[in-house]
């Protein structure tokens, strides 16, 4: 009879393993339970949830920076000492951490204003696609999942267009413009330089315009504040 070099391994090592057991003590069985329990506690412990960098904090007046805000013509007002945007609703983008992104596998958790939504969603990764500085979850946008890029040292949303996906943080109700204000308006052309208006008046004469198309929107639309008031307003061109 031909021999079987597997099978005979196998009886081998079956042979050995008897004789172990054998010889082994309650401790051993212990210490194979414990290592088992052990691994799948590690195993949990590295599933993680990724939770967005700190945003955008309403306040008022709002805190020095930049913010994306939309508004309608007719809450530009001129006041008796300050020209004033009233009502204008503040809006915010996710950012992640470029080591979390990175590190993200399927069963982690990755928090989100998922669809621009104002609740965050807790997303389990079931799904994670990588090229280059783009990031697809879950199938991305189009299938309900999430869509980053890179920028810099972290990771925001991304939907059509490249823009980010936009949520709302809130309503300003009173956002003051400095005396010396500057607006860029670029909304019209791509292609050509941005208009340059300067001073409250004319800024606030530009932005009440009944005859502008192009509006004032979360996409399209900064206003930079330093010490409570706003000093530059930056429209761009939208597709």
């Amino acid at each position: 009879m031909k021999w079987n070099h597997k099978i005979g391994t196998l009886t081998v090592l079956l042979a050995l393993g008897i004789t172990m057991v054998g010889c082994g003590t309650p401790g051993s069985t212990a210490g194979s339970a414990a290592a088992s329990t052990t691994s799948t506690t590690s195993s949990e412990a590295q599933k993680t949830e990724v939770q967005p960098m700190q945003g955008v904090l309403l306040s008022d007046p709002l805190s020095d920076g930049t913010y994306h805000i939309s508004f309608e013509s007719d809450k530009v007002w001129v006041g008796e000492r300050k020209n004033t945007i009233n009502d204008a609703v503040v809006y915010d983008y996710d950012r992640y951490t470029a080591p979390e992104i990175e590190a993200l596998r399927e069963g982690d958790t990755i928090a989100t204003h998922l669809n621009g939504t104002e609740e965050i969603t807790a997303l389990t990764v079931e799904s994670v696609e990588r090229e280059n500085n783009y990031v697809t979850i879950n199938g991305g946008i189009e299938e309900g999942g999430i869509d980053l890029c890179k920028e810099d040292d972290h990771y925001r949303t991304l939907t059509w267009d490249d823009f980010p996906v936009y949520y709302e943080v809130g309503v300003a109700k009173q956002l003051v413009m400095a005396d010396d204000i500057e607006l860029s308006d670029g909304a019209a052309d791509f292609e050509a330089d941005p208009v340059i208006v300067k001073g409250d008046r004319a800024v606030c004469d530009a932005m009440s315009n009944e005859e502008d198309g192009y509006g004032w929107n979360a996409g399209n639309t900064t206003v930079t504040i330093q010490n409570g008031e706003m000093t530059h307003v930056d429209r761009i061109w939208v597709p």
